[in-house]
Protein backbone atom coordinates (compact mmCIF):
# COMPACT_ATOMS: atom_id res chain seq x y z
CA UNK A 1 0.00 0.00 0.00
CA UNK A 2 1.13 3.51 -0.83
CA UNK A 3 0.02 6.42 1.33
CA UNK A 4 -0.43 9.76 -0.38
CA UNK A 5 -0.67 13.06 1.47
CA UNK A 6 -2.78 15.43 -0.65
CA UNK A 7 -3.40 19.08 0.09
CA UNK A 8 -4.49 22.39 -1.36
CA UNK A 9 -2.31 25.36 -0.44
CA UNK A 10 -2.74 29.11 -0.69
CA UNK A 11 0.09 31.41 0.42
CA UNK A 12 1.72 28.65 2.53
CA UNK A 13 -1.57 27.90 4.30
CA UNK A 14 -3.08 24.43 3.97
CA UNK A 15 -6.76 24.76 3.11
CA UNK A 16 -7.76 21.08 2.69
CA UNK A 17 -5.80 17.89 3.21
CA UNK A 18 -6.37 14.15 3.21
CA UNK A 19 -4.32 10.97 3.35
CA UNK A 20 -5.23 8.37 0.73
CA UNK A 21 -4.03 4.77 0.45
CA UNK A 22 -3.67 3.19 -2.98
CA UNK A 23 -2.49 -0.21 -4.15
CA UNK A 24 -0.07 0.94 -6.84
CA UNK A 25 0.94 3.95 -8.86
CA UNK A 26 2.08 3.60 -12.44
CA UNK A 27 1.88 5.82 -15.46
CA UNK A 28 -1.08 3.79 -16.73
CA UNK A 29 -3.25 4.51 -13.67
CA UNK A 30 -1.91 7.94 -12.67
CA UNK A 31 -4.90 9.78 -14.16
CA UNK A 32 -7.34 7.55 -12.24
CA UNK A 33 -5.43 8.03 -8.98
CA UNK A 34 -5.45 11.83 -9.32
CA UNK A 35 -9.12 11.85 -10.40
CA UNK A 36 -10.16 9.77 -7.38
CA UNK A 37 -8.22 12.03 -5.01
CA UNK A 38 -9.84 15.12 -6.52
CA UNK A 39 -13.27 13.54 -6.20
CA UNK A 40 -12.66 12.81 -2.51
CA UNK A 41 -11.51 16.41 -1.96
CA UNK A 42 -14.44 17.83 -3.94
CA UNK A 43 -12.15 19.34 -6.61
CA UNK A 44 -12.33 19.28 -10.37
CA UNK A 45 -9.67 17.13 -12.02
CA UNK A 46 -6.71 19.20 -13.22
CA UNK A 47 -5.01 18.91 -16.57
CA UNK A 48 -2.56 16.05 -16.04
CA UNK A 49 0.66 16.21 -18.02
CA UNK A 50 3.63 13.88 -18.37
CA UNK A 51 5.61 16.29 -16.18
CA UNK A 52 3.35 15.52 -13.22
CA UNK A 53 4.05 11.80 -13.37
CA UNK A 54 7.77 12.46 -13.95
CA UNK A 55 7.88 14.73 -10.89
CA UNK A 56 6.21 12.01 -8.85
CA UNK A 57 8.77 9.49 -10.09
CA UNK A 58 11.77 11.74 -9.44
CA UNK A 59 10.80 13.63 -6.32
CA UNK A 60 7.98 11.57 -4.72
CA UNK A 61 5.59 14.51 -5.08
CA UNK A 62 3.94 16.63 -7.72
CA UNK A 63 2.21 20.00 -7.77
CA UNK A 64 -0.72 21.21 -9.82
CA UNK A 65 -1.00 24.99 -10.12
CA UNK A 66 -4.34 26.80 -10.04
CA UNK A 67 -4.12 27.55 -13.77
CA UNK A 68 -3.97 23.79 -14.51
CA UNK A 69 -7.61 23.43 -13.43
CA UNK A 70 -10.35 24.11 -15.96
CA UNK A 71 -12.62 25.59 -13.28
CA UNK A 72 -11.75 28.49 -11.03
CA UNK A 73 -10.18 27.36 -7.74
CA UNK A 74 -9.50 29.16 -4.47
CA UNK A 75 -5.95 27.92 -3.94
CA UNK A 76 -2.54 28.36 -5.55
CA UNK A 77 -1.35 24.72 -5.52
CA UNK A 78 -2.68 21.19 -5.22
CA UNK A 79 0.11 18.92 -3.96
CA UNK A 80 0.26 15.11 -3.93
CA UNK A 81 3.11 13.59 -1.96
CA UNK A 82 4.09 9.98 -1.28
CA UNK A 83 4.31 9.34 2.46
CA UNK A 84 6.77 6.76 3.66
CA UNK A 85 7.26 5.90 7.32
CA UNK A 86 10.68 4.42 6.56
CA UNK A 87 11.77 7.72 5.05
CA UNK A 88 10.66 9.54 8.18
CA UNK A 89 12.84 7.27 10.32
CA UNK A 90 15.93 7.28 8.10
CA UNK A 91 15.57 10.67 6.41
CA UNK A 92 15.98 9.05 2.97
CA UNK A 93 13.28 9.01 0.32
CA UNK A 94 12.61 5.66 -1.38
CA UNK A 95 13.06 5.16 -5.09
CA UNK A 96 9.81 5.25 -7.03
CA UNK A 97 10.45 1.76 -8.46
CA UNK A 98 9.81 0.33 -4.98
CA UNK A 99 6.16 1.23 -5.49
CA UNK A 100 5.71 -0.06 -9.03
Amino acid sequence: MIKLYCRTVDHDKILKNIVVEIEQMEESNFFDVVSNICEQMDLSTPVILDKHFNQMKQFNHTEFLANEFMESVEFKKFIIEIMNEEAEKTGKLPFFSEYA
